[in-house]
């Protein structure tokens, strides 16, 4: 094959390891490892806040904040298109198999192989580019979100999401899906290492959207449905997905609540949720202040 040209120069400079090539629809790709020094690979973070975040399915995701992040959810909108081309490439490859002495939805036996006309070669690439368009933005509203998230943040909360499980509802899947919540996960895990963000996984069964942000009361009877709901305690209305978020930034600030008991006897709160895995140690947030926000003292009662 002998030399390619590279569309771009190498961003480091460093000793090359080895390199990879893969080929998506009809373009081709090297991935280069190049081993460099730690001050290349580490970035500067531009803040200190401290934010937790929710992930769901009306919103891809909301921060304690308060803003909520729409994803662009390229699946939804790329289907009918997806669908079209699918069948047509269908019909070209029964068509083969009739030309080939065989029935429309016949199985073939192993080893045969059909004909490939210029026709159905150039429908296979134009599916190939449609599928690798849905990837790819996706994969850059995630690149984007997870980069902002650790470039400005000394601590992010996230819930350990049981993704698999998730995807067994099927109502939801394909909304699951088109978000990207696995490689969320991925790509936040390393650009947390990157730019020296704590990253706090809270366990999967801890309470963030049953908890309220304000007394600690857990309500039992929340379902996936209730996008709203107000504390019977305190008096609270709560946005579900806020309301989690909160919570969930709470774990990494020392101001975590604790578990009131479902009769709504807040005062005699019961023991605190074990929802962090692994030890964290509280962190200062600054952001606090700044936005004018107060926390209520009585409820800084955890440290973990």
């Amino acid at each position: 094959m002998g030399e390619v040209a590279m569309a771009e120069a190498l961003r480091f400079e460093g000793k090359i390891l080895g390199a990879t090539v893969s080929r998506t629809a009809d373009r081709w790709f090297v991935a280069i490892q190049v081993e460099v020094p730690d001050r290349i690979f580490h970035r500067r973070r531009t803040g200190d806040g401290v934010v937790g975040l929710d992930f769901g399915v009306k919103a891809a995701a909301t921060l304690s904040s308060g803003e909520a992040i729409d994803a662009p959810r390229p699946l939804k909108a790329a289907l009918r298109r997806l669908r079209i081309r699918s069948r047509r490439l269908s019909r070209k490859i029964e068509a083969a198999k009739v030309a080939a002495g065989f029935a429309p939805q016949a199985r073939l036996p192993k080893g045969t192989k059909l004909p490939v006309s210029n026709n159905r070669r150039k429908s296979a690439a134009t599916l190939a580019r449609l599928h690798a368009r849905v990837a790819n933005v996706r994969a850059d509203f995630t690149h984007k979100l997870t980069t902002r998230l650790c470039r400005k943040n000394q601590a992010v909360v996230i819930e350990d999401l049981h993704v698999k499980g998730m995807l067994a509802n099927d109502r939801l899947a394909r909304a699951i899906s088109d978000v990207g919540l696995g490689m969320f996960r991925e790509q936040i895990e390393y650009k947390a290492r990157r730019y020296g963000t704590r990253l706090i996984i809270a366990d999967r069964w801890y309470p963030s959207s049953r908890l309220c942000s304000v007394c600690g009361w857990k309500n039992e009877a929340l379902t996936l449905k209730d996008r709203s709901w107000t504390c019977p305690e305190c008096g609270a209305r709560h946005d579900r997905d806020f309301n989690a978020a909160l919570n969930l930034k709470r774990l990494a600030t020392a101001t975590a609540l604790p578990v009131a008991s479902p009769s709504g006897n807040s005062g005699a709160a019961a023991e605190m949720v074990s929802a962090v895995v692994g030890k964290v140690t509280p962190v200062r947030d600054d952001s606090v202040e700044e936005s004018g926000q107060e926390e209520n003292s009585a409820h800084l009662c955890a440290r973990f």
